[in-house]
């Protein structure tokens, strides 16, 4: 295809881009969802399965919520029958309040002086919600057709204490009386216990779905599902280096292409190279949220030029971890070694760097888990590890020997979707 012969052309080219990615926002096209077909397959067995209730957990970012909100048009078959509906939890709510927004959005047509009328469940409620007021609701809600399904999204946000035994209940309730409806409790958390309150009998009528973080070839799929319609193509090294910085966050993935893709916009090149990659990251990190700077300036800051919190944290950043975003202190060795160009590297040399880091005055930028000698580390938030392999790069202490700690058995296996001129 030839390239876009008008400025106003490439200025499209841009603004498209902005349609395509959602660094933002949960995704919302179903042909534009990427990856997840393990998590989707079971989401939609459990909901297809009379009495099975579902908790989908996992880190902040990792793409929880665009599951949730395409899950309704990945399979026309049932999109017909199912009913979504999904709830977001705030922490001022209550067990009750979380049901009445709930009840809000159903529907039930009652005869009232002899004449029909539309209201919503929520209208005929008292102040107070409990487990069997919701069964009692739901029973006579929907028809023996439809396929409802309840999605309460950040329950992780919940401060009560007291809703995470209600909700179980609640569950328990719905499948004991095998009522047509399935709950899918969306939140924050390593396990299911950070989320509801287990009952013995729990695994009866609970499916757990953890959310890992992304995959080499997921995060490769949501390029390569976008680029086809703004009718651009990305060299291998500039594919690359969003993978490998992004760090299994779809959100990073999201960014990175969508500057990217403004910038060969801007270059007027169809093909991205990675030399927009390497100005998609200086932007990136300017328009970088001011809390993840602030911490990130706390974590690092020393008036010694012997400390190494910077190369310490860039190392943490640049550890080997499991799905779950968590590494050992063994795991930071190599790359630190790297990073500082030192022939060998001891724990000893950067333990005190790590207590420091989870510590409230380095704004508890790292959190631990575990016990003694067993301890893993992870960044609270998800997203400054990807914040703080771009700062190294732009502060050149990441180089190409620093990086190939990040290597994958899925790298090699990166189809070549432009290659580069010769």
């Amino acid at each position: 295809m030839r390239p876009p012969k008008t400025p106003g052309d490439w200025d499209a080219l841009s603004y498209e881009a902005l349609q395509l990615f959602s660094p933002s926002t949960p995704v919302d096209e179903a042909a534009l969802f990427a990856g997840r077909q393990p998590e989707v397959r079971r989401l939609i067995e459990s909901i297809l399965e009379k009495g099975k209730h579902v908790v989908l957990y996992g880190e902040r970012g990792v793409g929880k919520t665009s599951l949730v909100k395409v899950l309704n048009r990945l399979f026309p078959t049932i999109t017909s029958q199912l009913v979504l509906m999904r709830e977001q939890v705030d922490p001022t709510d209550t067990f009750s309040s979380i049901w009445m927004k709930v009840f809000r959005d159903i529907e039930l047509v009652i005869r009232v002086d002899g004449k029909e009328r539309t209201v919503s469940v929520a209208d005929l409620q008292d102040a107070e919600i409990k487990p069997d007021d919701i069964r009692r609701e739901l029973e006579r809600a929907f028809t023996p057709n439809e396929i409802p399904v309840i999605v309460i999204d950040e329950f992780d946000k919940a401060s009560d204490s007291s809703i995470k035994k209600l909700m179980a209940n609640t569950m328990k309730y719905l499948s004991d009386y095998a009522v047509n409806v399935t709950l899918i409790i969306v939140g924050v958390a390593d396990d299911i216990g950070e989320l509801l309150e287990e009952h013995e009998s729990i695994s009866r009528y609970l499916e757990q779905i953890p959310m890992p973080r992304m995959s080499n070839s997921e995060m490769k799929e949501i390029i390569s599902k976008r680029l086809p319609r703004l009718s651009m193509k990305i060299e291998p090294d500039a594919l690359w280096k969003i993978i490998t910085l992004s760090r299994g966050l779809p959100a990073y993935v999201h960014l990175l292409g969508m500057y990217a893709v403004q910038d060969a916009a801007r270059t007027r090149r169809l093909t991205i190279t990675e030399s927009n990659v390497n100005a998609a990251i200086k932007r990136a990190l300017v328009k970088s949220q001011e809390s993840v700077q602030r911490d990130y300036a706390a974590a690092t800051h020393t008036n010694r030029t012997d400390t190494l919190f910077k190369e310490v944290l860039l190392a943490c950043a640049l550890a080997q971890t499991d799905e779950r975003g968590m590494f050992s202190p063994n795991a930071v060795v190599l790359p630190l070694a790297k990073i500082t160009r030192r022939a060998e590297v001891q724990i000893a040399n950067f333990q005190n760097h790590l207590k420091k880091f989870i510590s409230p005055e380095r704004n508890r930028i790292l959190i631990r888990k575990g016990k003694e000698r067993a301890y893993k580390f992870r960044f609270r938030d998800p997203m400054m590890q990807p914040f703080v392999i771009m700062k190294g790069v732009e502060d050149g202490l990441v180089d190409p020997t620093a990086l190939d700690v990040l290597s994958s058995p899925e790298q090699p296996e990166l189809p070549i979707i432009a290659k580069r001129p010769v």
